[in-house]
């Protein structure tokens, strides 16, 4: 396979996104087998930051009740709490809190170098 046609990979994204909307079904009180149009495996597949489809991605976040949406860069902002690792000793933020998130400023570690 020449250069043209390799696949560009991003698994520190796709572990955070994964995370990220875990913790809002969570938050939600749904179980992986319970999400509305989604099996149990795909669910854990994403939530485990594995390669999914765009459309796989989009149809589980809007079964959560979130959009997925294209803003320039620097201007994206979530109304989730913060993300949380509660396996490094982290917990849950309260459902509602109203703190904005930044994915700028969360997704540092992945900007490109100048």
């Amino acid at each position: 396979m020449d250069d043209t046609h390799k696949r560009i990979s991003n698994p520190e994204s796709l572990e955070r996104i994964g995370k990220q909307l875990r913790q809002q079904r969570e938050r939600a009180g749904i179980a992986q087998s319970r999400v509305r149009g989604m099996r149990q495996a795909t669910v854990s597949k994403i939530e485990n930051g594995k390669d999914v489809t765009l459309d796989t991605l989009i149809s589980y976040a809007a079964s959560l009740g979130l959009e997925i949406a294209f803003v320039p860069i620097g201007q994206g902002k979530s109304n989730l709490p913060p993300l949380t690792d509660p396996d490094k000793g982290g917990s849950l933020p309260p459902a509602g809190l109203d703190r904005p998130l930044d994915l700028l400023t969360e997704f540092s570690d992945l900007k490109d170098a100048e």
